[in-house]
């Protein structure tokens, strides 16, 4: 019979294009429905050799799993599963004429979302002023990499994923590969690019596995996301900032700062490379203070006397 997983996670890479981290995690939510199903619901034959009924699966069986799930998963991860499970039997109807979806019904728990942290302007003005030998080629990688993340808003997977050429000096543009492979340009501001190219100066030479990596490490490897994470977290704490800091908090300042100094919603999606505008709107936040300012600006009945003036009339 036909390796109906193996089959999907070839269509996540290659069709779909999705990022390897959300193909090795749909991966692994499968294996683990896979291995429920066949321990908890009797269908045994799904995890033996060139057997794969995925026609018995029924919602009771993938409500089951999900409640078994939720009793020692996060929200966060469980909706992941969900997302996991209705990719792939909608995969099945539409390549393999599966008939029904039994993941039709599913639905992700509601996520408690907690405010995501991020920096005011002078907490960034904070770190990036990182001292050190003007030689110091990993103290200016880092300054680097800091300054890129709050100029453009990468991702952190977009940063370590950026090869030499696709920092456009010239045009003072970064070109940007995203979520699902999409390609966008940012902006690069002019305090970035200096430190940039100072960086390139200064940069060891790539081993042959790094490719045209722009950001190594000190053997002279492509830098890991989780380099990157641990040098953001450290700065946060040389530099004695109250908050925990992760690249997403660095993200996360970079559209609030936009959104807060006037720039448009849809340009700050654009700039972050989301698909959907909902998303954008859950990275990014005013304050009461700012919102009631700009409500005074411009709404033509908000002054205490109009309002009264215009009852009176």
């Amino acid at each position: 019979m036909v390796d109906l997983v193996s089959h999907f996670i070839r269509y996540l890479e290659a069709e779909r294009q999705l990022s390897p981290h959300t193909v090795r995690a749909y991966s692994l939510d499968i294996g683990q429905l896979q291995t429920f199903l066949a321990e908890q619901c009797g269908l045994s034959s799904l995890t033996e050799n060139g057997g794969e009924p995925w026609s018995q699966v029924n919602d009771h069986h993938l409500l089951k799993f999900m409640r078994a799930r939720m009793a020692v998963d996060g929200a966060a991860s469980v909706g992941r599963k969900v997302a996991a499970i209705k990719t792939f039997f909608a995969y099945l109807n539409n390549r393999h004429g599966f008939l029904g979806n039994p993941a039709v019904l599913l639905r992700a728990p509601r996520n408690q979302r907690h405010l995501p942290v991020y920096l005011e302007e002078e907490e960034v003005d904070q770190l990036l002023d990182i001292g050190g030998p003007e030689d110091d080629e990993l103290k200016i990688r880092d300054r680097a990499i800091l300054e890129l993340m709050y100029a453009c808003g990468l991702r952190v997977s977009e940063v370590v994923g950026l090869d030499v050429g696709n920092l456009r000096f010239a045009d003072a543009v970064v070109r940007v590969m995203g979520k699902g492979r999409k390609e966008r340009l940012v902006p690069l501001g002019r305090v970035a690019a200096e430190v940039l190219v100072k960086y390139l100066e200064k940069r060891q030479k790539a081993d042959a596995g790094a490719g045209d990596a722009f950001f190594l490490n000190a053997r002279g490897g492509r830098l890991s996301a989780r380099s990157v994470s641990t040098l953001v977290k450290k700065y946060g704490l040389v530099t004695g900032l109250q908050k925990p800091l992760t690249p997403h908090a660095m993200r996360h300042s970079f559209a609030t700062h936009l959104l807060q100094n006037g720039a448009d919603l849809r340009v700050i999606q654009e700039l972050l490379g989301h698909s959907s505008l909902s998303t954008t709107q859950r990275y990014t936040h005013v304050d009461v203070k700012r919102l009631l300012e700009v409500y005074d600006k411009a709404h033509p009945l908000a002054s205490g006397e109009e309002r009264i003036s215009d009852s009176e009339s």
